[in-house]
């Protein structure tokens, strides 16, 4: 564990070595359009209003209310792990200060529970959503309000939950298919 810790340190000091001018702003906009969700919801409701993407729009939909609640709700609480930026005093934030612990990263949970599900059900409006998922998981750790291994944890339990919700719905589908 003191190895895990060493490394995720190690990143953070890497990326407030790395902050300027430019890459603040840059990640911001990707920071600021996940926060509370927003880019992911808006999306939900798209594909759920189009009657050609309802079904895409029910695996992303519970996807993504899925990763979302395991790591808010749920997991966050029971391993209350320390923001790096509580864990070092001395880091001098860039970004408003998140409330809540550390582990997973809930924005990374819920976006790749959001792009993957969409990358399952539509590679080209996945892949983008993906690169996108991927930059707010990297802003997280860029303004060191998560540790590496707490994104690589949302990630991973974003994506799990996308892969079990577009499995299961899958699998009801066609059993109605076949009974019909």
């Amino acid at each position: 564990m003191d190895f895990i810790q060493s490394v995720d340190n190690a990143v953070v000091d890497f990326m407030l070595g790395l902050q300027n001018q430019f890459l603040t702003g840059f990640f911001t906009f990707f920071t600021v359009i996940s926060e509370k969700g927003i880019l992911w919801i808006a999306i939900a409701i798209l594909l759920l209003i189009n009657k050609k993407t309802r079904k895409i729009g029910a695996v992303y939909s519970l996807s993504l209310a899925i990763g979302f609640s395991l790591s808010e709700l749920l997991i966050k609480d029971l391993v209350m792990r320390e923001r790096p930026f509580i864990a070092n005093g001395d880091i001098k934030l860039l970004i408003s200060a998140p409330s809540g612990y550390s582990f997973p990263s809930s924005h990374s949970a819920s976006s790749f529970a959001s792009a993957v599900s969409l990358f399952l059900c539509d590679r080209r409006m996945g892949r983008s959503a993906l690169v996108v998922a991927f930059l707010i998981a990297l802003s997280r750790v860029y303004f060191t309000v998560h540790y590496l291994t707490d994104v690589l944890g949302g990630i991973t339990l974003g994506t799990v939950s996308a892969i079990l919700i577009y499995l299961i719905i899958k699998k009801a589908t066609s059993r109605e298919k076949a009974k019909a």
